[in-house]
């Protein structure tokens, strides 16, 4: 697809390392979701990738639309790694998108109106920093079956089914996409908001993102779903246990066996918390027509 093709459609990032049965269903599942041939998916395998990912990626490229796989340049600073990975994909979207630039890693599975909920959330919040489709792992609140309902939050980013539109990106994110970063994530970030209430040790990618949400505040805020369109499903991987030893027909399979079901995911993770943003969510929401703002927090 030409760049002039690309440029009329918002992009979606996906970045994928070692866990190629993850990425199955994840594809699986957004090859389901409603305008997914509107958008440019730009894959991001990063550096030390398994070369599965590339297997999955041909098997259901075809039913993305647009798509393009874009290994990151070598980055020589082993924490920043990941960030960077995210972060460069980040910056390319945001040159190339017509306005919004969304972001679904490997082990994020959506639902059928993941991007019908961002768009109409992004609409009537114009000033938002960004919406995310997940559950709020940050605080303690209520589900609603209403899903036409949504809140606004401060200081309660995280990294799962972002939308971002391009102009957050270019002026609040690119400035610190930089060198003194990726060699000091920690250093940086003390220099810079010293005084942040984000966690010391909490410095890579969202870490960083959190910082600089936090120092917006209320002028942008982040739209989070009272009914969740999204949920993270890597109940194995960095930072739990290791993954599947078996083949990966098998590992899809085992997979798909866990991640839907509220009980096997409880049984299948590692830490010695359940973690909330790891409980299933229905893919099918109800009918809606619009959205409304019915609360804010933070």
């Amino acid at each position: 697809m030409t760049d002039t093709l690309v440029q009329n459609r918002d992009v979606l990032i996906i970045p994928c390392w070692r866990r190629p049965e993850f990425l199955w269903h994840c594809l699986d599942n957004l090859r389901r979701v409603e305008g997914i041939g509107d958008l440019h998916v730009l894959f991001r395998p990063d550096r030390g990738h398994d070369a599965r990912n590339l297997d999955v990626i041909d098997e259901f490229g075809p039913q993305l639309g647009s798509y393009e796989i874009d290994v990151p340049p070598h980055c020589p600073y082993r924490r920043g790694k990941q960030s960077a990975n995210v972060l460069g994909g980040y910056l390319r979207a945001a040159a190339t998108t017509r306005r919004y630039v969304f972001m679904v890693a490997e082990d994020v599975m959506v639902a059928r109106d993941f991007l019908r909920w961002h768009y109409a959330v992004q609409a009537a919040q114009p000033q938002l920093f960004c919406s995310i489709a997940t559950r709020n792992i940050n605080r303690a609140l209520p589900e609603a079956t209403d899903p036409e309902a949504y809140y606004v939050s401060t200081l309660d980013y995280c990294s799962l089914g972002v939308c971002f539109e391009r102009s957050v990106i270019v002026r609040r994110i690119a400035p610190h996409v930089r060198r003194e970063y990726f060699e000091d994530p920690g250093g940086y970030c003390q220099l810079h908001w010293g005084a942040s209430r984000v966690g010391a040790g909490y410095v890579e990618h969202d870490g960083l993102i959190r910082r600089i949400q936090e120092e917006q505040g209320a002028r942008r805020p982040i739209a989070y779903p009272y009914r969740p369109r999204a949920f993270h499903a890597g109940f194995f991987g960095y930072p739990r246990r290791a993954a599947i030893n078996a083949a990966l027909s098998q590992r899809i399979r085992e997979v798909g066996e866990t991640i839907y079901n509220i009980e096997a995911m409880h049984a299948a993770d590692a830490g010695q918390e359940f973690c909330a943003d790891s409980v299933p969510v229905s893919l099918d929401t109800p009918p809606w027509k619009s959205v409304r703002c019915t609360g804010r927090w933070g």
